[in-house]
């Protein structure tokens, strides 16, 4: 599975780079354009705020990937070794679940989108473009879940890693 995994973490890591990179040199542009030239460029904001949705959507997969989102731990930090994989893996399977409604219904949103062409104010592109981040993101980031689930009953090292790893509060 991690040789699997291993394109998808590329790409992953491929557009959170190039969109953060992206949108840092269009508003450090920006910024010299409008102060130098007394210059905006109409697009420019707009593409930066598209960047930073896609990149905050695959970070999220990223977080997910290495086992650091958000959750709380007053309980599990108590439990013993076999009840913490099974609330580890009990949290991942409700990760599932959330983000599989929250990607079923930006799919939703998306086609009611497409249905009335709706475009951006500036760079007059179809809508849908920006919004295919979250059903991509969640989805990338419902595969790790899956593969952290997986590595917890697999690799017994992996799972005592996961436990103290997770980045609960």
């Amino acid at each position: 599975m991690p040789k699997l995994l291993k394109p998808l973490e590329w790409i992953e890591n491929c557009i959170a780079v190039v969109s953060l990179t992206t949108v840092s040199i269009i508003i450090f542009g920006q910024v010299v354009s409008r102060y130098g030239f007394n210059y905006t460029p109409i697009w420019s904001e707009e593409l930066s705020r598209f960047l930073i949705v896609w990149s905050i959507f695959i970070g999220v997969s990223i977080g997910v990937r290495n086992n650091q989102h958000i959750g709380v731990d007053a309980i599990i930090r108590f439990l013993p070794h076999r009840l913490k994989v099974a609330a580890e893996v009990l949290l991942n399977l409700i990760g599932i679940v959330v983000l599989g409604v929250l990607v079923y219904t930006s799919i939703e949103f998306i086609r009611h989108t497409m249905e009335f062409e709706q475009l951006s104010p500036a760079m007059r592109i179809p809508m849908y473009i920006p919004y295919i981040a979250m059903p991509v993101g969640l989805s990338l980031s419902i595969i790790h879940f899956i593969h952290n689930i997986i590595k917890l009953f697999t690799i017994p090292d992996e799972a005592e890693k996961a436990i103290s790893k997770s980045e609960h509060l």
